[in-house]
């Protein structure tokens, strides 16, 4: 198992942050909203900025584990907003 990083600009469009595409435990994935005053919401493929399942305010950070075939993605409700991620188990 490796570990990746990256910048993710986020869109008014859900914006894949991360899948797990193989490996017998999944991934996980760290994900740091740097700037201040702009959320970002998280969520599967569906999400919007109304229909979402966790936001990372600004400053702060979200874990989670994926399994394989699972994806994160995420949106913000205007403009475009980059977001740092770990990924470890890719």
């Amino acid at each position: 198992m490796a570990l990746s990083h990256g910048v993710v600009s986020i869109t008014t469009a859900a914006t894949l942050v991360s899948a797990a595409t193989g490996g017998r435990d999944g991934q996980t994935v760290l994900v740091q909203n740097p700037a201040a005053g702009v959320d970002v919401k998280l969520g599967g493929e569906g999400v919007t900025a109304a229909s979402y399942g966790y936001i990372i305010v600004a400053g702060s950070a979200f874990a989670i584990d994926l399994q394989a075939g699972e994806s994160l993605y995420a949106v913000v409700a205007s403009g475009t907003q980059s977001v740092s991620v770990l990924r470890q188990g890719v």
